[in-house]
């Protein structure tokens, strides 16, 4: 059995955990973009209500509506700062799963150049048995024919 096909499981399960550090990656990354659309979402709809209010407060805004008001955008400012916690969260996973993906190609970079070096050597040592035989082939043909002459 050749050393390659030995290390043959090994590297389909390191191969595999590389496959799925990259769907966990991309998995992660996908969280972020949306965490991240929806904090812009909800700043964007913090801005609208603060440019409204001075519309609303020209247009005779009543005292406990003007409160109402400020108690919504205060309700905003809160789920902002909620959402950019979300948001940080999945920076960091998406951190620690580009680490871990990065982790899995480099055990895989490493035993693939392992399995490439085995099998120069074993081509190598291949090639040299048979020149080997080919050589003491050649040897018997050349008695043979010295032992007829």
């Amino acid at each position: 059995m050749k050393r390659e096909d030995r290390i043959k499981s090994y590297r389909s399960t390191i191969e595999k955990n590389e496959n799925d550090c990259k769907s966990r990656f991309r998995d992660a990354e996908a969280r972020l973009a949306e965490a991240t659309q929806r904090l812009s979402e909800l700043q964007s709809y913090r801005s609208e209500y603060e440019r409204g209010l001075g519309n609303r407060v020209a247009s005779g805004m009543s005292g406990p509506a003007l409160l109402d008001y400020h108690a919504f955008i205060a309700r905003l400012g809160e789920a902002i700062r909620q959402q950019q916690e979300v948001v940080t969260g999945c920076e960091l996973e998406r951190e620690q799963q580009r680490s871990r993906l990065r982790d899995a190609a480099v055990q895989v970079r490493t035993v693939s150049a392992v399995v490439e070096r085995w099998r120069a050597e074993d081509r190598s040592s291949d090639n040299r048995r048979e020149q080997r035989e080919i050589d003491e082939r050649a040897q018997i043909s050349f008695q043979r024919a010295g032992a007829r002459a």
